[in-house]
């Protein structure tokens, strides 16, 4: 047992022999201390004899293993094959304990690792997961209160349960709904066979299904009908958009109710009511429209639009239509209409003169003359001689100009009617489009202004234009009139003195009270402004009372001034308004002044005009005898303007007669002036009148005057109107 037996060789150690040569060296002395450096683990060799010094064989398992080691038992054999020993290596378990080690680090990571993946999985469970419970719940919540199903809603109840109970709630609907449906079918059935609508069923507007209502309605048989497109059935095929196109448009928007035309076979146009409804037909879309036939309906509107919205006597609309229909216009169509406003100022007078029956008849010959020429307009009489004619395109302005010129021209002239020739002329005026989004009542009064203040040197018939101007003008104006009555209440308006002269000596003769406004705002406002306005709203009879208290008090002044001085006493002219003149406490106003201001008889002169004695003229006799029994003297005012002048001149108690400002200003230039206004003086002066020219304003008309035997001139030629004051200062001079 050790090393590689040698060869043997002879005694002499030359040369090798045959045989082996064997020797022996006891290994425990060298094993394994020599050999430890190349062994790997702690190695014993244990000897089995039957000597003391030898420890006894002792049987160990081959293999044994701790914790940290691991010990091998190698038996070893001599050459006869029986035990000696027994070698016993023992290694320790690194890789053992090193994996230990690793298995511990592992399943450290490992647990890490898991308890990381549940906390995340926690959070997801609890983002994802709960929170889709927590939508099912609110789902469930909401479907309960939509379906408003009792007993789900209890706390102690979980969401599977209330779920279930859910489900079985909505099953039990379902069968209500079932029902309903078959209940909605049959109602479905009986509108689609009703006798009085009529239901077409379009796709891609082609008709694909029809009652027989329809049928009848249009004239179709069925088979005619089915499959045609609604634009064969458009009644306006002209333009190159139809009907048809716009109720799908407007339906597109929202639309579902229309009133189209539609034609039938026979090629008549059908005014429908036609409502559209968005439906499933055989699992495709569809649109249902109901028709509803609307001649019948439209005949009785329009009967019962006459009864109640026609004026009666002309046809035209009356007031409250034909203003609902304007104000329309300038809410929808601000700046692209026009208004014409006319007025017949005679007819006012008409039925006074000449009875009813004449002025329902120029009535309608009024009415006759705009159907002729402004037939596309709508027409209405807002008041008994005013018109108001609608034009909502401005494209159509000149059209109503035109025909309204011609119905101007065509009323110039006297209208016979029961034998009588009756002055119907009109004046109109055309509000300006780009003032049409202003107030209704406002464009109306600018167009009142606007014929009021008109410039008449034209022969021609014209409408007059309402522009910007002339409407700040109105508003001006109408500002004026909402300060009128505090100034004539609180006498704001004051009576300024023109004098009259005669025209024999220049010395002045009387006076003439005129009224006269000093605005805060305006300034000079004129009388032709605000007298007409005090007229309209019923100012005028205060303001004439008051006007002519202080023309009583300025007269008396005077006049006791010229007394005590041994003079002529004068005379004081005041102009009366015909309201004031007809007023029934007229006669004892003028007594009270008399007596309050020792007025002597012929001191006071009442002026008036030719169209204040229209009327009964027996009535108006009376009145002006009644007026002349106090010592007061009439005046006939702007003589020459009006159509009976002369016959005027002949049938009323007139003391004085006043030759109107347009005679005068012509009688140095036309010989018909002169000698018309020559042959009234000479015929006033038989008739034992006084006449008064008005208006002069130069030497050679005052020459001509004295010449004609004129007794009094009044004008700027000798005195301007004046302040009370400035006009004593006049008379003492």
């Amino acid at each position: 047992m050790g090393d590689k037996p040698d060869p043997v060789r002879d005694s002499e150690g030359t040369s090798a022999s045959s045989g082996w040569l064997l020797w022996g060296k006891n290994l425990t002395e060298r094993f394994p201390g020599d050999f430890e450096s190349i062994l790997i683990g702690e190695n014993e060799l244990i000897l089995v004899g039957n000597d003391a010094n030898t420890s006894i064989a002792v049987e160990y398992p081959e293999v044994e293993k701790s914790q940290q080691f691991i010990t091998q038992r190698t038996p070893l054999n001599d050459m006869s094959g029986m035990l000696i020993a027994n070698l016993t290596t023992t290694t320790e378990r690194t890789y053992f304990i090193q994996g230990n080690v690793m298995f511990s680090y592992l399943f450290y990571a490992v647990s890490v690792v898991v308890l990381l993946i549940s906390f995340v999985t926690f959070l997801i469970f609890r983002r994802r997961v709960s929170a889709r419970f927590t939508d099912l719940e609110k789902d469930i919540d909401e479907l309960i209160s939509a379906y408003q199903l009792e007993g789900l809603n209890h706390p102690s109840k979980d969401e599977l349960e209330r779920l279930s109970g859910l489900i079985q709630a909505l099953a039990n609907d379902g069968v209500e709904t079932k029902e309903q449906l078959l209940d909605t079918q049959q109602k479905f059935e009986a509108l689609y066979q009703s006798g009085s609508i009529g239901v077409l069923l379009v796709r891609a507007r082609e008709v694909i299904d029809v009652n027989q209502t329809a049928l009848e309605l249009l004239g179709y048989q069925r088979e005619e009908i089915i499959h045609q497109t609604l634009d064969d059935l458009c009644a306006d095929k002209q333009t190159d958009e139809c009907q048809v196109d716009k109720m799908y448009s407007q339906f597109e928007l929202g639309q579902t109710l229309f009133e189209s035309q539609l034609l039938t076979r026979a090629g008549e146009v059908v005014d429908c009511h036609i409502e559209i409804k968005a439906i499933q037909y055989q699992g495709e879309a569809a649109l249902m429209l109901s028709l509803s036939d609307l001649r019948e309906k439209k005949q009785q509107e329009k009967l019962i639009e006459n009864l109640v919205d026609r004026d009666h006597l002309s046809g035209l609309w009356n007031r409250k239509a034909i203003m609902d229909k304007a104000r329309w216009l300038v809410d929808e169509r601000p700046n692209q209409c026009s208004f014409l406003y006319i007025v017949v100022p005679n007819l006012s007078q008409v039925a006074e003169i000449y009875g009813h029956q004449v002025f329902d008849q120029s009535i309608e010959r009024i009415a006759h003359n705009f159907g002729q020429y402004l037939t596309p307009f709508p027409i209405g009489r807002i008041s008994n001689d005013e018109f108001l004619v609608l034009v909502s395109e401005n494209k159509d302005r000149e059209q109503a100009r035109k025909g309204t010129e011609k119905i101007i021209e065509l009323l110039t002239n006297k209208q016979m009617i029961e034998g009588v020739g009756i002055s119907l002329e009109c004046q109109a005026a055309l509000v300006a489009s780009e003032l049409s989004h202003k107030p209704l009542d406002a464009q109306i009064q600018a167009a009142i202004y606007a014929i009021q203040h008109r410039h008449t040197a034209t022969l021609a018939p014209k409408v007059v234009d309402v522009d910007a101007t002339v409407f700040d003008m109105a508003e001006t104006s109408a500002a004026i009139n909402r300060d009128l009555s505090g100034a004539v209440r609180n006498q704001q308006i004051d009576a300024h003195y023109q004098a009259i002269v005669d025209s024999k000596t220049g010395e002045i003769s009387g006076f003439e009270a005129l009224a006269r406004w000093q605005h805060a705002s305006y300034g000079f406002v004129s009388p032709a402004v605000f007298i007409p306005l005090a007229e309209q709203s019923a100012l005028i009879i205060e303001l004439g009372e008051s006007i002519l208290e202080r023309a009583c008090q300025f007269i008396a002044q005077v006049n006791q001034t010229r007394r005590r001085a041994g003079l002529g006493l004068l005379t004081m002219h005041v102009n009366l308004s015909p309201p004031h003149f007809h007023y029934q406490e007229l006669p004892n106003q003028l007594m009270h002044l008399i007596d309050k201001y020792q007025i002597q008889p012929g001191q006071l002169v009442i002026e008036v005009t030719e169209s204040m004695l229209m009327g009964v003229e027996q009535d108006i006799v009376e009145r002006m005898e009644n007026i002349k029994s106090l010592g007061v003297l009439l005046a006939l005012d702007d003589f020459g303007t009006g159509y009976s002048s002369f016959s005027t001149l002949c049938s009323f108690p007139l003391d004085i007669v006043k030759l109107d400002k347009s005679y005068i200003d012509h009688i140095e230039s036309n010989d018909r002036a002169r000698s018309l206004v020559r042959n009234i003086s000479s015929m006033a002066k038989e008739l034992g009148l006084t006449t008064v020219a008005e208006g002069v304003e130069t030497a050679g008309q005052v020459s001509r005057l004295r010449n004609w035997n004129v007794e009094e001139i009044q004008g700027y030629y000798f005195y301007k109107p004046v302040p009370a004051d400035e006009a004593i200062r006049l008379v003492n001079r």
